[in-house]
């Protein structure tokens, strides 16, 4: 996986929370439909509304609900927010010495940095409003 449990579970509960988006979702509700452990999705949630990407209402009636517009928040952006950049810094081989050793780096380095690359530049380019079609699919898979 290019990306932890973290970030797979934080771009699912966007997409759900995408789609949505007319009303405020509880974090039981979002565990559930998208199968993540609660305890583990609540520190997500409140990651995310501590950043600015969710707004969080306490209570009964409360729940969580997005603060930016989906179209607007990347994948990568998601990404970033986890803290979790470095991930595609390291090389696939030799993670602690192939960047140390650039005048000689591993068999793969080159081929690897074009693929990063590229899977970067997927991530910066998808956004959760893309991901909401997914997530309407999945949906629809499960209540048929």
């Amino acid at each position: 996986m290019i990306y932890s449990d973290t970030v797979r579970y934080a771009l699912l509960a966007l997409a759900y929370l995408a789609l949505h988006r007319d009303r405020l979702v509880k974090a039981d509700e979002i565990a559930k439909a998208q199968n993540i452990p609660k305890p583990f999705l609540s520190k997500i949630l409140h990651e995310l509304a501590r950043r600015d990407v969710l707004y969080s209402v306490k209570g009964p009636r409360g729940g969580f609900a997005l603060k930016v517009e989906p179209e607007k928040l990347t994948m990568w952006d998601v990404v970033s927010l986890m803290g979790e950049e470095y991930r595609f810094q390291n090389c696939v081989l030799m993670p602690d010495k192939c960047e140390v050793y650039e005048t000689n780096p591993c068999i793969v380095h080159h081929k690897w940095e074009k693929l990063k690359r590229k899977m970067i530049d997927f991530l910066k380019n998808t956004t959760i409003a893309d991901l909401v079609s997914v997530e309407e699919r999945h949906l629809a898979d499960m209540l048929s």
